[in-house]
């Protein structure tokens, strides 16, 4: 296990990027779909890019089945979507993170993290060193939030990628069909983002993300965490100001975001946002 960094050795994200892992984003899978979704891919490989070249170190999460890490060469496959396509993340590194449970080990790539590794094939220079982990549907805010936490108090200086996509109820055409409060849903999470203020996915509701199919809850409150203060025990409104990580009505100073893409060309919404520091 890579140990924890010394006392006073700089730690946390130094940028991070929301990208969403629809697998359309493999070429062979979108077919004549694949012009149109050639923005959507562009964005996410600038994005990624941005985030790699800012530290040694890229981290990235996504949704699992539980709070897990790669097996080293665990396959990722788009069989099962109709491509002949299989990838596998580089091989990653170990972190210690003192605080959260061992983590289980995937045999095999959930889709959030085989398209990970597929945009990451396509970047060059690849990260100098990469670890990645699933985090469960299931997780509350705190605990999410305290992922992310443990992550920027442990890890050295890193770039954070998020695998999120948002609500699947956009369109009638939409997997979950339309829902009135979708398109006001994944606004909000790309303003959050366009302002530089990641604390605000913080106060994203679960049972609102249930309803309206939103997959990338716990990712964006671990970069939440990651990013900003101490979260409300589960069940409880977050607090703003702790949220914030700092005195209330302090701003946030140092943090800018753009956001790259953001559409919901199949009835899914689809944000890539990037996030930097002053001295990006």
């Amino acid at each position: 296990m890579t140990p924890a960094p010394a006392t006073g050795r700089p730690t946390g994200p130094v940028a991070a990027a929301v990208l969403p892992h629809p697998p359309l984003l493999v070429p062979e899978l979108a077919g004549a779909a694949a012009p149109e979704l050639a923005p959507l891919r562009a964005a996410c490989q600038e994005a990624l890019a941005t985030v790699v070249a800012a530290a040694g170190l890229a981290v990235v999460i996504g949704d699992g089945p539980v709070w897990a890490v790669p097996a080293p060469g665990a396959p990722g496959s788009f069989r099962s979507y109709g491509a002949e396509v299989e990838v596998e993340l580089p091989a990653p590194v170990d972190l210690d993170l003192p605080g959260l449970p061992p983590p289980a080990q995937l045999t095999d790539l959930p889709l959030s993290l085989a398209v990970a590794a597929h945009l990451l094939d396509a970047l060059d220079p690849p990260p100098g060193q990469l670890f990645a982990a699933t985090v469960p549907r299931s997780l509350g805010p705190g605990a999410a939030a305290r992922i992310g936490q443990v992550l920027a108090s442990a890890a050295p200086r890193f770039g954070l990628v998020v695998m999120a996509d948002l609500s699947a109820r956009r369109t009638e055409q939409s997997p979950g069909a339309f829902h009135p409060e979708a398109a006001g849903f994944d606004a909000r999470v790309g303003d959050a983002f366009r302002a530089g203020t990641p604390h605000h996915v913080l106060t994203l509701d679960p049972a609102q993300c249930a309803d309206l199919l939103v997959a990338g809850r716990v990712p964006l409150q671990v970069l939440g965490g990651a990013f900003h203060g101490t979260p409300a025990r589960d069940g409880e409104a977050p607090d703003e100001g702790a949220l914030h990580g700092r005195a209330p009505g302090e701003d946030n100073r140092g943090l800018r975001g753009r956001v790259l893409y953001e559409d919901a060309p199949y009835g899914v919404g689809y944000l890539v946002a990037v996030l930097t520091g002053s001295e990006q």
